[in-house]
C-alpha cells in the first residue's frame, strides 16, 4: 500500500477522475440529442428491439452519469482534506462498473444482432456464431470483474483483482476488433451491380470501421493507463467515460440513414390518403393528350425494375 501512497498526485488521481467525469457530461449531452433525433425521426419504422434497446441505453446512460458525478463530488467535495477517506472505494464507482458491463454488452449485442441478420441473408452464419461466442466470453468476464470490485475496499486492493481489469478490457477492444470485422465482411459481400447501393455499402463499411476503432482505441487507452500507471486513476477516469462512446456510437449508426420520417410527414400523407379515398372508387379514364404528356415526363407510376439480391440495409 505504501507503493499505491507514493505514486499518488492530484493531477493523476483526483484531478483524471475530474476530466472524465467532464468529458461523461459532454458525451451525455450527445446521447440525449441522438435519443431525441432518433424518437422524431426513426423510430416509428423500427422494430421494437430497437426502440426498446434506445431508451433501456439512455436510462443506463443516465444513471451511470448520476453515479459518476456521485463518485467525484465525494472524492472533491465531501471528503476533501480526509487523505484517508480518499483512499476508499465509494459505493458509486463499485456500482458503475456494473453498469459499464451492462452498457457495453447491451451495445455488443445489437450489433451482434445486426452481423446474425447479415450471416443469415448470406446463408452463412460462420462469423455469426464467433461474434456471438466472443460476446458471451466477454459477458463473463464483466460479471466477475462487477464480482471483484464489491470485495474490495479501499484502491490500493486493486492489485487482488488487477487480472480481470486487464482481461475485461483487452475483450472488449478484442470484441469490437471483431464484430467490425465481421459487418465489414459480410457487407463487402452484399455489394450488388447497382452503383448507387455498394456507395450506401462503402460509407457504411467506413462507418463501422471508425466507430469500432474509437471505442477499441478508447479501450486500449484505459488498458495501457492500467497496465503502465497501476497506482492512479487514470484508467477509471478513461472508463468514465468509455460506455458513452459506445452509445454514441451506436446512436450515431441508427440516425445516420437517410430516409427520415416526421410526426409531420405521416400525418399529411396520412391526410392525402384519406382525402383521395373520400373521391370514390377511381374508375378508368380514356387516355389523353395530357396522360401521355405525364408519362413522357415520367410522372406517372413506373415500373419496378428488377434488383439483384441484397439484404436491406436499413435493418443493418
Amino acid at each position: 500500500m505504501s507503493n499505491f501512497d507514493l505514486n499518488q498526485t492530484l493531477n493523476n488521481t483526483i484531478g483524471a477522475l475530474y476530466i472524465g467525469t467532464v468529458i461523461a457530461a459532454v458525451l451525455y449531452g450527445f446521447t440525449t440529442l441522438q435519443t431525441y433525433w432518433y424518437y422524431h425521426w426513426y423510430a416509428r419504422r423500427d422494430t421494437r428491439v430497437h426502440q426498446f434497446a434506445v431508451a433501456g441505453l439512455w436510462t443506463l446512460d443516465t444513471l451511470h452519469l448520476i453515479l459518476i458525478c456521485h463518485g467525484a463530488y465525494h472524492y472533491m467535495v465531501t471528503g476533501f482534506g480526509n487523505f484517508i477517506g480518499l483512499l476508499g472505494l465509494v459505493w458509486s464507482l463499485k456500482l458503475q462498473v456494473t453498469i459499464n458491463v451492462l452498457i457495453i454488452f447491451l451495445v455488443h449485442s445489437l450489433y451482434t444482432y445486426r452481423v446474425w441478420l447479415l450471416g443469415g441473408y448470406h446463408k452463412n452464419g460462420l462469423m455469426a456464431y464467433i461474434v456471438c461466442a466472443v460476446l458471451m466470453a466477454g459477458f463473463a468476464i464483466g460479471v466477475v470483474l462487477a464480482y471483484e470490485v464489491y470485495s474490495v475496499g479501499t484502491f490500493a486492493d486493486h492489485e487482488k483483482m488487477g487480472w480481470v481489469i486487464i482481461a475485461s478490457l483487452a475483450t472488449s477492444t478484442a470484441i469490437d476488433f471483431v464484430i467490425a470485422g465481421a459487418m465489414c465482411y459480410y457487407l463487402k459481400k452484399s455489394k450488388s451491380p447497382q452503383s448507387h447501393l455498394n456507395s450506401k455499402i462503402s460509407t457504411l463499411m467506413q462507418f463501422v470501421l471508425g466507430s469500432g476503432f474509437l471505442t477499441s482505441a478508447t479501450s486500449m487507452a484505459a488498458l495501457i493507463a492500467y497496465v503502465v500507471m497501476p497506482d492512479t486513476l487514470i484508467f477509471i477516469g478513461i472508463e468514465s467515460f468509455l460506455t458513452k462512446l459506445y452509445i454514441n456510437s451506436f446512436f450515431a449508426m441508427l440516425n445516420a440513414r437517410n430516409n427520415r420520417i416526421s410526426p409531420d410527414h405521416e400525418e399529411h400523407s396520412l391526410s392525402i390518403r384519406i382525402s383521395s379515398l373520400s373521391k370514390g372508387p377511381n374508375l378508368p379514364t380514356p387516355p389523353s393528350v395530357s396522360t401521355t404528356t405525364e408519362k413522357s415526363m415520367n410522372f406517372g407510376p413506373k415500373t419496378p425494375e428488377p434488383r439483384s439480391y441484397s439484404p436491406p440495409l436499413e435493418e443493418v
